[in-house]
């Protein structure tokens, strides 16, 4: 898909798994009345939000908060968490520039819709998306982002948080890069964002340490799901998601994060430089250039070919030869 690709969140999971996600989080579903108890937090908290207004769209009504980047509209019934929302969506902003490169500033805010209920949810997106509505309406937990505008549904602190950071991403990367950035790496950096900490006084996002993608990597290597990394580059979630496969949607989001983790983090350090190399080139603009001169020069290859090239372009190597290396790290995530 192009400029109006649809990503679709990084929660899209059975409650069930989420279940597991709660725990590597407790402390910050502790942690928020108490921010919302702090004079210092709540000054915060008042600066970050610059104007919070009642807002109506029949047959919704709710808050409008705006932040420095952010217009977060929210039908939430739990204030203290909606009271936390500014700095958290401002920290995950910061958090973005950081691991891309800073913004390109704009006066435009990036919208975020937050409902209460799915049932909220699937009225809004059926009204405001119906081309799209079909594939949508299989999202059992989170939401989706299309056109920069992000549009999820409340489930509980831990799970709405990993997915306003998974989905503010894609915002991000729309807004302020043009989207021309690589599905497995759009997908893998935006659960890179997804675990956060809260034990100081700001939100810290914690990249290797996101159980939620733990779970589902390790459950797809002791069954043998594994993608090869040359299907895992070739493909996008939109795919998966239209597949009705969950367990493969869940796989191919956990192998994301672990390939990206893997190439910043993992292997010794080998890949890092020349992943480092493909940010800044996305963030220039050389990315796009490469990428429009693959498509001019290779336009009678497949996908998966054209994908393979771009990655030789920069690692050296295609992901097959990455393989053993990704086993490995794979295996450091997981315990097994």
């Amino acid at each position: 898909m192009h400029s109006r690709r649809a990503f679709l969140a990084a929660s899209e999971v059975d409650r069930n798994a989420m279940l597991s996600r709660r725990a590597a989080i407790l402390v910050l579903i502790a942690a928020l009345p108490t921010i919302g108890g702090c004079a210092a937090g709540s000054a915060r908290r008042e600066r970050l939000a610059l104007s919070v207004e009642t807002w109506s769209e029949a047959p919704f009504a709710g808050r409008r908060l705006l932040t420095p980047h952010f217009e977060l509209i929210s039908t939430v019934r739990d204030a203290d968490f909606e009271a936390a929302l500014p700095a958290f969506l401002e920290a995950a902003y910061q958090s973005y520039g950081v691991t891309l490169a800073p913004p390109r500033e704009s006066e435009s805010r990036m919208s975020t819709y937050l409902f209460g209920s799915r049932s909220e949810w699937v009225r809004f997106s059926r009204r405001r998306f119906p081309e799209r509505f079909e594939v949508y309406s299989r999202i059992r937990s989170g939401g989706f982002t299309e056109g920069g505008t992000a549009v999820i549904f409340y489930l509980d602190r831990a799970a709405t948080l990993a997915t306003l950071a998974h989905e503010g991403w894609h915002q991000y990367v729309q807004a302020h890069r043009g989207g021309a950035i690589p599905a497995w790496l759009d997908e893998g950096l935006a659960c890179y964002h997804e675990a956060v900490d809260y034990s100081g006084d700001e939100p810290r996002f914690t990249p290797l340490a996101n159980t939620f993608r733990v779970g589902s990597l390790r459950e797809a290597a002791a069954t043998g799901r594994l993608m090869p990394l040359s299907a895992l580059i070739g493909t996008d979630a939109g795919r998966v998601i239209r597949d009705h496969n969950s367990a493969l949607a869940q796989s191919y989001y956990a192998q994301t994060w672990a390939l990206v983790t893997m190439l910043r983090h993992g292997a010794d350090g080998r890949y890092v430089e020349s992943f480092e190399r493909m940010l800044r080139e996305i963030s220039d603009g050389s990315f796009a250039a490469r990428l429009s001169a693959e498509r001019l020069t290779g336009n009678a290859l497949s996908d998966t070919t054209r994908n393979d090239a771009l990655f030789r372009a920069y690692f050296g190597c295609s992901p097959v030869d990455l393989e053993e290396d990704y086993e490995q790290h794979v295996l450091s995530l997981t315990g097994l």
